[in-house]
């Protein structure tokens, strides 16, 4: 007879994957010929699985991606958009990361840069390295609403965004920002410089951001922080990947 003293404590104690096992264990009458070593090794497993996917799925939250689904295993290799499926793999065996390596993600509208920085954010909460997708514009107006809170309000999101093992940020430079964005910007990329990673998805070759940054000086060194060592990846392909998601 199943202790209900004993899963109530164990579900007290938040040991809810032991208590689901124990439970199994006791209506199969298969595990009775288990001996008591294997039987709490298999206790212990549950546990630690449900405690791991639990973690998962809390940083996959965390990201607050866009498209949550998006993941590596889903990336196209359509011959037009030129990408090289062994590269794509060993970024998301996460090791760029590691070796604080950024990831420059270039292509026109709807090639899919958005998709593949996603990809490659889900594979990093696999690994459970701390994860944060923003496009630029809301990246901005936060630490600028922060920033109208006090120097304490602000310097506190400032840092939550550099302590980020892998920092996304899509729709890059889209359009101009301003002294003020541009400031913000290079307090933040200067702060992660050497020390975290950064995904940046954008429309715009690196040559062009300058173009797009009022301030001639932190252009180059807003530039220099993110690409210098970089991984590069160009989309190629006429065909936009919504429509062919479509098809």
């Amino acid at each position: 007879m199943l202790d209900h003293e004993t899963v109530n404590k164990l579900r007290y104690m938040k040991l809810t994957g032991i208590a689901e096992a124990l439970k199994e264990q006791h209506d199969d009458d298969a595990y009775q010929e288990m001996g008591f070593r294997d039987r709490f090794a298999l206790l212990v497993d549950r546990e630690f699985c449900k405690r791991q996917h639990g973690r998962l799925q809390r940083l996959i939250n965390g990201a607050k991606f866009e498209n949550p689904t998006a993941c590596v295993e889903d990336i196209r290799y359509d011959d037009d958009r030129k990408l090289d499926r062994s590269f794509i793999l060993e970024l998301a065996s996460c090791s760029y990361i590691r070796h604080a390596r950024n990831v420059v993600i270039v292509g026109p509208t709807g090639a899919g840069k958005s998709f593949l920085a996603q990809a490659l954010g889900q594979a990093a909460c696999r690994r459970f390295l701390k994860t944060r997708y923003v496009q630029l514009p809301d990246l901005l107006d936060e630490l600028k609403m922060a920033r109208t809170k006090g120097v304490e309000a602000f310097n506190r999101l400032r840092k939550q965004f550099i302590k980020y093992d892998l920092l996304i940020i899509d729709e890059w430079l889209l359009f101009p920002i301003s002294v003020e964005d541009t400031q913000l910007l290079l307090s933040l990329v200067d702060r992660r410089h050497n020390h975290q990673a950064t995904i940046i998805a954008s429309q715009f070759e690196p040559a062009e951001w300058l173009d797009q940054i009022p301030v001639p000086v932190a252009a180059e060194a807003i530039t220099d922080r993110l690409c210098s060592q970089a991984y590069n990846i160009v989309i190629k392909g006429k065909k936009s990947m919504r429509e062919a998601a479509r098809d």
